[in-house]
């Protein structure tokens, strides 16, 4: 098993976070588990993750987690 930390920004914060106003919140995943299986652990679907950061740096739903990765989940903005 790893724990990762993930972080949700902006409108992904407020519908699926169990604590909204936390900086951050640990996840337990499989060992080899990928952004994909730690999104889906939340419930949030792949095109709601408009860009996926792992330890500040752009990552892909095909990357592989390690333990301790901080892993940033931000939404499409919108506005206009």
């Amino acid at each position: 098993m790893i724990r990762v930390t993930i972080k949700l920004s902006g409108l992904l914060r407020n519908q699926y976070k169990s604590t909204p106003s936390a900086k951050g919140e640990e996840a337990q995943l499989k060992t080899g588990s990928t952004v994909t299986d730690l999104l889906t652990q939340y419930g949030i679907g792949p095109k709601k993750a408009h860009m996926i950061m792992v330890n500040r740096q752009k990552a892909e739903l095909t990357t592989t987690l390690r333990d301790g990765d901080e892993v940033s989940i931000l939404p499409l903005a919108g506005g206009g």
